[in-house]
């Protein structure tokens, strides 16, 4: 009897609240299912399993949202059963729910529920997508095989289907987190050194949020990665002090050059990142303006600033898992097992043999350098390094990648391989474009080359840097891959003076040619100067790009006119980004054996 007249006494409050909700969200394009249904809503199910929800029940009305999840809509409630709510209850100091506010158990509910149909197969170890109505992230692992929520709550059992959503029942209460992350780290002695840094800097009262404050769009929410004081140890910093002493060049830590200031700044970024969101975008933009961290997953490790850059391994910071994945009110902490910082590079020449990206060579596995493959399989590319703008076009098969292994002079490729593609600007059988993420570039000015072998059915192909970024740049000059190095004005590419005619075009060549000099004595396989064969692998420029953030980057080739549209008549090889300043355009070239570099004659 208690529950019905409490029911009574809410409903048309909760209508009320419905109302409310739906003006308040007008303005937000959201799908809801406006279709009727005969399966019953959430609030409903919850009445009618009341040996489990009874609890939850009684909330929904004292906070009046039992209107609100009873109403036609698109939601997802992460449920706890009445054991769990009375561990709750008896956590809080409190005997009953009645000892509660109205108020306090609004924010239950709202933190509970997520305004999106979530079942557990759109779950991944990170961050659910959907904030939930408290305008803060739940996220999700797995532990024992069984998903957890904000490892704390394991769901006992999901994907309950209602008309206006999903429920997954859980063993334990949500609970919002009570510090934000400037207090996660000041109050945690494993971070004294760098919380004093945090503070020093200015950055403590970046992390700083209390519930209800007004914040810019976009900082809201923050991801931090420190270093415990026993990994500054280990550099020989045992305060605040010997850090300053050891990072500030300037003196000034809050002035935004100061290396100390930036060494901070390195450690935070905007938006929240648990460890698998981390791991999937590959990239970190940090506070320091204009650098990244990259990430990587192998084996079980993340690691942080692992590369490979101009040939050489740069071992990187490992994060520390069992520290990491923290939650705060307005971001998620994470420690890494070494020191990073910034890495200062200068500009180097950056020769992308795009059929010997890494991503592609491990999708390659034993084809590569061995045989032909296509770059599209099971509706999906082969490697998360080049995309097409169509996946369905018929013809999408025939791209692939291609092995040479005789060694010949007509249309040789760099390191034996290359692309072959169907590129076509008005033809809805084939792709349109093809995009490549790049090597890493460090800021500067590039002078980009673009390597093919003359096919003369070939497109003309238009190349833009960072397509869609605020930082794209669509380069100037058009590719016709029909063309031969002729297309230069230099037609006797015999001439002593030929290289330099051709540069002063934009043109060049490539690929090894007689009289280059290998350091291995390489002989065979090498362009004749002149002849029919000597302007087919052409290096043309396609204009020159400012890099702005040293990071891999995304390059499109999109054919924007056709001379006869057939499969396979695009043979890209190489992008070559050479620094806009360097005086060397033409050297080294390249050869079919993997490795092989040829140099100006001594």
């Amino acid at each position: 009897m208690m529950k019905r007249n409490f029911r009574k006494q809410y409903w048309l409050i909760g209508t009320w609240f419905v109302l409310v909700i739906a003006v308040t969200f007008a303005c937000q394009k959201e799908k809801y299912r406006i279709s009727t249904s005969d399966e019953v809503n959430i609030t409903g199910y919850l009445e009618a399993h009341e040996t489990d929800f009874s609890l939850l029940t009684e909330i929904l009305y004292r906070s009046k949202t039992a209107g609100y999840l009873g109403a036609y809509g698109t939601y997802t409630l992460f449920a706890p059963n009445n054991e769990s709510i009375n561990t709750w209850i008896k956590a809080n100091g409190k005997a009953a729910l009645s000892d509660f506010t109205d108020e306090q158990l609004l924010d239950f509910v709202k933190y509970h529920v997520v305004r999106d149909t979530v079942g557990s197969t759109r779950f991944t170890d990170g961050k659910i997508k959907t904030a939930s109505l408290l305008g803060e992230f739940l996220y999700t692992d797995v532990q024992n095989g069984v998903y957890r929520i904000n490892k704390s709550a394991r769901i006992i059992r999901s994907n309950i289907s209602c008309g206006n959503g999903i429920i997954h029942s859980i063993d334990k209460v949500l609970v919002p987190p009570a510090q934000s992350l400037a207090e996660l780290i000041g109050t945690n002695p494993r971070y004294s050194i760098f919380a004093e840094a945090l503070k020093e800097t200015g950055f403590y009262d970046t992390l700083s949020y209390q519930r209800g404050e007004s914040v810019a769009d976009g900082k809201r929410f923050q991801t931090a990665i420190v270093e415990s004081d026993s990994v500054l140890r280990l550099q020989g910093i045992t305060s605040y002090a010997e850090m300053k002493s050891a990072y500030s060049q300037t003196g000034d830590v809050k002035n935004h050059k100061d290396s100390l200031w930036l060494y901070v700044a390195y450690h935070l970024s905007n938006d929240i990142k648990f460890l698998e969101d981390i791991v999937a975008a590959n990239t970190i933009y940090t506070l320091a303006p204009k650098e990244i961290i990259s990430t990587k997953l192998v084996g079980a490790q993340i690691l942080l600033n692992d590369d490979v850059f101009n040939g050489v391994h740069e071992a990187g910071a490992e994060i520390n898992r069992v520290q990491s994945d923290v939650l705060a009110s307005n971001g998620v902490l994470h420690e890494a097992k070494q020191t990073f910082k910034i890495k200062v590079r200068q500009q180097v020449p950056v020769y992308f043999d795009i059929a010997t990206s890494p991503e592609l060579t491990n999708a390659l596995g034993s084809t590569y350098l061995n045989s032909n493959k296509a770059l599209v399989a099971n509706g999906a590319t082969i490697a998360n390094s080049f995309a097409f703008n169509s996946l369905t076009v018929s013809t999408i098969g025939t791209n692939g990648y291609y092995y040479y292994k005789a060694l010949e002079t007509k249309r040789p490729y760099a390191n034996g391989d290359l692309l072959s593609l169907s590129l076509c600007a008005n033809n809805s059988a084939r792709a349109k474009w093809i995009e490549f993420k790049t090597p890493y570039l460090v800021k500067g000015r590039y002078k980009v080359w673009i390597c093919y072998a003359q096919h003369g059915d070939a497109p003309e192909i238009q190349a833009t840097f960072n397509p869609g970024k605020g930082d794209e740049q669509i380069l100037p000059n058009t590719i016709i891959l029909n063309q031969s190095l002729t297309a230069s004005g230099v037609s006797d590419l015999a001439n002593a003076n030929a290289d330099n005619l051709m540069l002063a075009q934009g043109y060049k060549r490539y690929m090894a040619t007689v009289g280059d000099f290998n350091p291995n004595n390489i002989t065979g396989g090498l362009k004749a100067k002149s002849g029919g064969e000597a302007p087919l692998n052409v290096g043309r420029l396609a204009g020159i790009i400012n890099v702005e953030t040293t990071d891999r980057h995304i390059f499109r080739f999109e054919a924007i006119k056709d001379k006869k549209c057939a499969n396979n008549t695009v043979y890209l090889d190489m992008i070559q980004f050479i620094p806009a300043d360097d005086l060397e355009q033409n050297y080294p070239r390249f050869h079919q054996l993997t490795g092989e570099l040829f140099y100006r004659p001594k």
